[in-house]
């Protein structure tokens, strides 16, 4: 099967597009399609999405302004970024009508580097926007499923309402002749010139009436237990109840409703100890606790990060904490005044449905965020969480006198491997040290890519002697780490600058980071694979 490759077009001689696939040639699934005519290039326009369109104004009869407003003027490519190869910037239209984040300059002479750049940096935001419009996708079409079955469901209880009520009506008029029936019958038996086979007859019709009143008598209850949607698999559910007699008669309603394998909690503390130790499908909350209520372990679930669904149960009493329950994460409350088979394949069935789209948005959620705080290679925390975490722990340090140093991490001769081995190479290498980086530091440290290839580390509570043992070790792993790559593995060396906070001096993160840069600065010039820390001196 052939591989389909995002395109760059490019307008420009046959010797600038050579170049300029050159340059391209090192980055995986990227191909270079040429026009050498504004015809040519408004064809590929319509026919394909582009990355990039690089425009050489020294190629003869191109307007670039026009070729620029075909771009913008087609709904497939308008947000594609223009790359205007020329002698100088001319200060024309381009630069007022467009988008200043859609078109850039490339001035003669360039290198190859400069082009690898700028392709890198383009490519790198083509892939992120779809990665954006791809998660907005995938959660406007949760949000379709939600509304589609929040109608069905209408739908549904619209339909069983007026079933209910046709079922009532005509349960009512079959039990008014039943009535009148057994009058009848009554009547009848207190005939004395009856013979005993004539008894014998009018006492199985008696039966057979009885028969019939019971079972109208339950076909309005049984009639939506029914519709509901049967459950396949087996559960494994946490009742979390005090009481042995509550939990034997909710034992006893759960059977024939849904195979499950029910577990009782008799404390918040040992179903705590449940829930670290088992992962349930669903779990039930007693309101009423020997150590607490179950208010306060919902809480201690919403802390925990429980993604389990929750239905908490009460008495009629206490019906008033329903609502409250559900504030504080449970997704239903559940009177167990109004425990029935019927009423708990409906409460489950809707819970457990309701979980799963929660989920699927939460997922959608989740990766919108981490697209917009999180680097699209690495997955860690980008400059701007960086400095975000970094001002909210400064503040913290300055609240509670306590101490924070932060480590910024620089390869010493990257710029050697994306030379000669590509900037995939590049990539992998990036993608390990982020893995080794994210092993090495505490749950609580703040790991993110400060920039191309450097590292920033937000230390809380360390001091300078913590950081630098710490730096030590990330300098010595990194030393001796093979880099798998395609082309073969690769050892490397790093500089780490280190730097603490200060509380008197230290105004606001800019001038913490500041002294970690020098420190990194000083490392690098110092030979490298080294590691320093920030002094007075570095300030001059």
């Amino acid at each position: 099967m052939n591989k389909i490759h995002d395109k760059v077009l490019v307008m420009a001689d046959k010797k600038t597009c050579a170049q300029i696939k050159a340059c391209a040639d090192k980055f995986s699934n990227l191909e270079v399609i040429e026009a050498h005519s504004e015809n040519k290039a408004f064809e590929l326009i319509y026919n394909y999405t582009l990355v990039l369109m690089i425009i050489d104004t020294s190629l003869p009869h191109i307007d670039t302004y026009k070729v620029g407003s075909m771009l913008r003027s087609h709904l497939q490519v308008h947000n594609t970024p223009l790359l205007i190869l020329c002698d100088e910037i001319e200060h024309d239209n381009l630069l007022t009508d467009f988008d200043s984040l859609k078109i850039d300059y490339l001035l003669r002479p360039f290198t190859k580097e400069q082009v690898r750049s700028k392709i890198k940096i383009f490519f790198e935001l083509f892939k992120q926007t779809n990665a954006v419009h791809q998660s907005i996708d995938e959660l406007d079409k949760v949000y379709r499923k939600i509304i589609g079955q929040h109608e069905q469901s209408a739908k549904e209880d619209a339909a069983d309402k007026a079933l209910s009520i046709k079922t009532s009506h005509a349960t009512n008029q079959i039990q008014q002749a039943l009535r009148n029936h057994a009058s009848n019958i009554h009547l009848l038996m207190r005939n004395h010139n009856l013979n005993t086979e004539e008894k014998t007859r009018l006492a199985a019709v008696k039966n057979a009436a009885e028969q019939i009143s019971l079972t109208t008598k339950k076909l309005t209850s049984h009639i939506r237990f029914a519709k509901e949607k049967p459950f396949d698999q087996e559960y494994s559910i946490l009742y979390v109840q005090e009481s042995d007699e509550d939990f034997s008669i909710f034992n006893h309603f759960m059977r024939g409703v849904v195979k499950c394998d029910l577990t009782q909690g008799p404390t918040i503390a040992k179903s705590l100890e449940l829930i670290y130790k088992q992962a349930f499908d669903l779990i039930f909350i007693d309101y009423a606790q020997q150590d607490g209520t179950g208010l306060e372990l919902l809480a201690r679930l919403k802390r925990l990060r429980s993604d389990t669904p929750v239905i908490f149960t009460l008495d009629k009493p206490l019906a008033h904490k329903g609502p409250e329950a559900m504030s504080k994460g449970a997704f239903t409350y559940l009177l167990k005044e109004e425990f029935s088979s019927t009423r708990m394949l409906s409460i489950i069935h809707n819970t457990l449905e309701k979980a799963a789209l929660t989920r699927e948005v939460e997922d959608a959620q989740n990766r919108i965020v981490m697209i917009s705080q999180k680097d699209y290679l690495t997955r860690l925390y980008n400059r701007r969480c960086f400095e975000e975490e970094l001002e909210s722990e400064i503040s913290k340090a300055r609240r509670y006198h306590t101490a924070l140093s932060i480590l910024l991490l620089d390869f010493d001769s990257f710029q050697a491997i994306n030379d000669s081995h590509g900037f995939d190479a590049g990539d992998q290498v990036l993608a390990a040290s982020a893995t080794i980086i994210q092993g090495m530091v505490r749950g609580n440290d703040v790991v993110c890519r400060y920039g191309g290839e450097e590292f920033g580390i937000i230390l809380s509570n360390t001091g300078p002697k913590g950081a630098r043992m710490l730096a030590q070790r990330l300098k010595r792993k990194m030393a001796h780490h093979d880099f798998e790559t395609a082309q073969g593995s690769l050892n490397l060396t790093v500089s780490i600058g280190l730097a603490a906070f200060d509380h008197k001096t230290d105004t606001t993160y800019a001038s913490l980071v500041k002294k970690g840069l020098n420190a990194l600065t000083s490392a690098m010039e110092d030979g490298g694979n080294k590691v320093h820390v920030h002094t007075t001196d570095d300030n001059k």
